[in-house]
């Protein structure tokens, strides 16, 4: 049902740029994006392939709004290996109730793609700190929460999860 009506504006949309922002506010009403949550987490935890397949019906009708959540659904598989239980039950909670997830990963001027200067380094307070700029961001103009690829004290690639409405945070279109 949703493929169809998207499938109905798709060229207009691409022809004006007009960000489809209705359509993916559609998707999380409609718990799709949720779908890969684990029971556990009170979620579906669908197969790979269900997934494939709704999302070969979401390109097939508009590529543009396939395209987006990919890497929300990345980031929601690096929370089932590596998150941390009380950082799923946040995180899972959040996506059940329709918010989604971007990213921030590749810095230009880098010498390859893990080649991060974006740091989360620890505050005396017992806190965080994230500081850096990325420029290939899918998904994070449309997010609740950005997940932030950067390097920790010890030089360690790591995850940040930042709330797209944290301070200091600005997505540029």
């Amino acid at each position: 049902e949703l493929a169809s009506r998207f499938a109905k504006g798709a060229a207009e949309r691409d022809a004006t740029r007009t960000l489809p922002r209705a359509e993916l506010d559609e998707l999380s009403s409609a718990g799709l994006l949720a779908i890969t949550v684990p029971r556990a987490y009170g979620g579906a935890e669908v197969s790979a392939a269900t997934l494939a397949e709704v999302f070969r019906l979401l390109a097939a009708a508009d590529p543009n709004i396939a395209q987006i959540p990919q890497s929300h659904f990345v980031y929601i598989n690096i929370l089932k290996r590596q998150g941390t239980d009380t950082l799923r039950k946040l995180l899972f909670a959040e996506l059940l109730q329709g918010k989604r997830l971007g990213n921030a990963q590749s810095e230009t001027g880098t010498k390859h793609v893990q080649d991060y200067r974006t740091r989360l380094s620890a505050h005396p307070d017992g806190g965080f700190v994230l500081d850096g700029i990325k420029q290939y961001s899918t998904g994070a103009l449309f997010a609740h929460w950005i997940p932030v690829l950067a390097k920790d004290d010890s030089d360690h690639i790591v995850v940040a999860y930042v709330p797209a409405d944290a301070p200091g945070v600005t997505v540029i279109d």
